[in-house]
């Protein structure tokens, strides 16, 4: 099992658990991930959802290379990896609220991953990184619009184009997270915010995320379909070969 459900107090309690890859993600934990959460929204004891991980040291590190590996081997295009965002973006589409609980290292994808969340606690631990430029690619699912949101247009060409790994006091500091809690407790602070939340009307928190929601759209325009294209247009290409067989080089 990809995805570990566990009802807990008014949460649904989301895991990614696929430690031999290090909590990457591929399409069947995005589908996983999304039928979860569109249960969850369609049950009215549900308050919020809380994603986190299992494992101590990566909350989830990226795309899944083996299958990144074989569509590029195949000559297969971007669309694999791309369609992968109609699954993830039910997370902030949909009308819960949903804290991401990080235990562990976030790369990359993973990084666009919390980005989609509507909060951010990390332990003190963990370090960030958006590593796509290190393999040759852009990101796929709206993190570049989504990181420029939330840390602006002068933090944002750093992580992105040094692909530089952060700490968790760091990233609180530039906006990327809202809040670093000591290792071992982010679940349950995750939890205490759900229990906050639930202490208000489901149909107005609702109504407060989708017009967050219709906000955030109305000043993106088309940015996250321009970002894709960039996607689209580095997939395959020169860097993105080059760096993955460096990996499976480095695996041996």
């Amino acid at each position: 099992m990809s995805l570990r459900i566990e009802p807990t107090g008014d949460a649904l309690v989301l895991s990614i658990d696929r430690p031999k890859t290090k909590n990457a993600l591929d399409r069947d934990l995005t589908r996983r991930l999304a039928e979860a959460v569109r249960t969850a929204e369609a049950d009215p004891r549900v308050r919020g959802i809380v994603l986190t991980a299992t494992g101590e040291e990566t909350f989830a590190s990226g795309g899944d290379l083996h299958e990144i590996a074989r569509a590029v081997r195949e000559g297969a295009g971007p669309s694999g990896v791309l369609d992968m965002y109609e699954d993830l973006v039910v997370l902030e589409t949909c009308e819960l609220p949903v804290v991401a609980a990080v235990q562990g290292d976030v790369y990359g994808g993973g990084c666009e991953l919390l980005l989609l969340c509507d909060m951010v606690l990390v332990e003190a631990h963990t370090s960030l990184a958006f590593r796509h430029a290190r393999m040759g690619l852009s990101p796929a699912w709206g993190g570049l619009t989504r990181l420029v949101e939330r840390v602006g247009p002068i933090e944002a060409p750093r992580l992105l184009f040094s692909a530089e790994k952060i700490g968790a006091e760091e990233a609180a500091r530039i906006g990327l997270v809202n809040e670093v809690v000591p290792k071992g407790t982010s679940r349950e602070r995750a939890l205490e915010r759900i229990g906050r939340i639930a202490g208000g009307a489901r149909a107005v928190i609702a109504a407060q995320k989708r017009a967050l929601l219709a906000v955030r759209a109305a000043m993106r325009g088309d940015a996250i379909e321009r970002e894709r294209a960039i996607f689209a247009e580095v997939w395959g290409g020169p860097a993105h070969q080059a760096a993955i067989d460096a990996f499976f080089r480095r695996r041996g």
